[in-house]
């Protein structure tokens, strides 16, 4: 019973990782829209340099 416990645990625990992992790519790629919306000159000085 144990064995199967925690196995069920796992998979929920990866299942929740993987949730985690693409909220964490989505949330980036808003950021990076952010970014760009807000400051496209401060990037062609960063890249200037």
């Amino acid at each position: 019973l144990a064995r199967s416990c925690s196995n069920y645990d796992l998979e929920l625990e990866v299942s929740s990782a993987e949730k985690t992992i693409q909220d964490a790519e989505r949330i980036e790629q808003w950021v990076d829209h952010l970014h760009l919306c807000q400051t496209p000159d401060m990037r062609v000085r960063l890249s200037e340099r």
